[in-house]
């Protein structure tokens, strides 16, 4: 039976209802089918390619602990820090992007550790640079607190060593030694213009054999064989530091073990170069003052370290400075012609002490 529109009327149950018509059934990725029985079965999700594990993150990881490691030893300078970390920063940072969701590899947590490693290496860098500059601080502050000189009145001495000196015009300062052998004084109140005048002084004294000038530091002898170091104390402001030493022949028990020891090799080498030229002696005799010069800069460096820096000892270094000065001297009188067999063969002996005792420097 036809409608009206020529339409095939609903089919009649047996009841005489008409039948509901029936609904097709879609299914994922399957056409929906008037007669409701699919085309296609479910969708099979189809697995994932398998990612390799970047090899960039796990060096990235080797080399910061490097880095770190490096922090812990110690770091004193911003730029060491800088330059130490450029790699380290760039691997970890290359890490990330190569491991990043849609990349070729894996290894994301790898990356981040690299890149915690980085920053724990940069906070412990910062921190013990931060640190060693305040303990650099903190120690310049009190070296230059044990080199302030204490000015207050002093009474000049009277003693023979002294009477060589002209008397400073300032009455203020400190004595730091005064024996038979050695007289140290640093002078308070005393400008640039104080200071000439007295070298002016030291000059009209009759310190003028063997001087060397500069405008800090001023060093000579008179007829009589003294010795006089005058500079400027570059510690305290219009402080001037004097020292005087009495004649090499005439410093007697006052030296030391090593200074007897040395007067004896000098007269076996005098007994056993009697045949000598005097240039050869006078070499050996540099060499000698050369060699003594140089273990007593190493006695005086390593007491000077282990006592901590001790004021007391700014006289030994005057000393020593007079010492080298002999010492330079010494060398400036030898004969600069080329060197005999036995002389390199000497220099080659005292270079070697030499160097086996700079080796003893702490």
């Amino acid at each position: 039976m036809t409608n009206q529109f020529n339409q095939p009327a609903p089919a009649q149950q047996p009841n005489g209802q008409p039948s509901q018509p029936t609904t097709p059934i879609v299914y994922p990725n399957g056409p929906a089918n008037p007669t409701g029985i699919p085309t296609n079965g479910p969708a099979i999700q189809q697995p994932k390619p398998h990612k390799k594990t970047s090899k960039l993150a796990v060096f990235a990881i080797i080399v910061d602990a490097v880095f770190l490691l490096s922090t812990f030893i110690g770091i004193n300078s911003w730029s060491t820090l800088v330059v130490l970390a450029v790699l380290p920063v760039l691997l970890s940072g290359f890490s990330l992007y190569v491991t990043r969701k849609d990349g070729k590899v894996q290894g994301r947590v790898l990356a981040w550790v690299a890149v915690g490693i980085t920053v724990v290496a940069l906070i412990i860098g910062g921190v013990g640079i931060v640190r060693a500059g305040a303990k650099s601080a903190a120690d310049d502050a009190a070296f230059k607190e044990s080199m302030k000189v204490t000015c207050k009145a002093y009474s000049w001495p009277s003693s023979d060593l002294v009477a060589q000196l002209p008397q400073p015009q300032s009455t203020t300062g400190k004595i730091e030694s005064e024996s038979s052998s050695l007289f140290s004084i640093s002078v308070c109140d005393t400008d640039s213009t104080a200071y000439t005048a007295y070298i002016k002084a030291l000059q009209d004294k009759g310190f003028t054999a063997d001087y060397s000038k500069s405008d800090e530091a001023f060093t000579a002898k008179n007829a009589a064989g003294y010795s006089v170091h005058a500079s400027v104390n570059e510690y305290n402001t219009n402080v001037m530091d004097i020292s005087i030493y009495p004649p090499e022949d005439s410093s007697g028990s006052s030296d030391s073990s090593t200074d007897d020891s040395t007067a004896s090799d000098d007269s076996a080498n005098t007994d056993s170069n009697a045949s000598s030229s005097p240039s050869e002696s006078d070499f050996k005799a540099a060499m000698d003052s050369y060699e003594k010069t140089m273990n007593d800069y190493v006695d005086f460096m390593n007491k000077y370290n282990s006592e901590g820096h001790p004021v007391s000892m700014l006289a030994d270094y005057a000393k020593w400075t007079k010492q080298y000065s002999d010492m330079v001297q010494k060398f400036d009188a030898v004969d600069d012609g080329s060197l005999t067999d036995e002389e390199l063969q000497y220099y080659i002996e005292v270079q070697t002490r030499v160097n086996q005792k700079l080796g003893t420097l702490q």
